[in-house]
């Protein structure tokens, strides 16, 4: 408390804004691994974007998947990033069982242990809807009523940008 207080008055010396990293804006910054075992961004930028955070040992987020394939009839889901918490390959048979295509899938870029502090991990599924700049504008955790995931799957076809 009295490091931050000292940084503020710092600040207001040489006419300068102290920014205090959020968990929100490690979120928007956050690096995690594609299929690929490549380092990318967790948020796209430009992107309206739903993280939808997964478990392959998760029936709420199967069915979430299944909800949305049903959704989806084929079209594909460019505004969705799974993030699965064993790694992104595991995302992949997720997806395909239920039809989806054209959804990012990632992981974690360490332990599973870092991707739950991350997200705060509240459990799976957890969906964090991003605007186009990176911010979140809205968290689900668990399985939502239907009207929500409607709202959610709107972004992820690029309907809409806000849930």
């Amino acid at each position: 408390m009295v490091l931050l207080a000292v940084a503020f008055a710092c600040a207001a010396l040489v006419g300068q804004r102290v920014y205090a990293r959020t968990a929100q804006d490690k979120l928007a910054t956050a690096i995690v691994r594609d299929a690929t075992g490549q380092r990318v961004a967790l948020v796209p930028k430009g992107q309206p974007t739903v993280v939808m955070v997964s478990s392959r040992t998760c029936p709420w987020c199967k069915k979430a998947l299944a909800d949305f394939g049903q959704m989806a009839e084929g079209q594909p889901v460019p505004g969705l990033t799974l993030f699965t918490l064993e790694g992104a390959a595991d995302g992949g048979p997720m997806l395909e069982k239920e039809g989806l295509r054209g959804a990012r899938l990632v992981g974690p870029a360490g332990s599973r242990e870092e991707a739950e502090q991350l997200f705060r991990y509240p459990g799976t599924p957890t969906f964090i809807a991003f605007d186009r700049n990176g911010r979140v504008v809205h968290t689900i955790p668990g399985y939502p009523i239907r009207p929500e995931l409607a709202r959610l799957f709107a972004v992820m076809v690029r309907e809409t940008e806000l849930p």
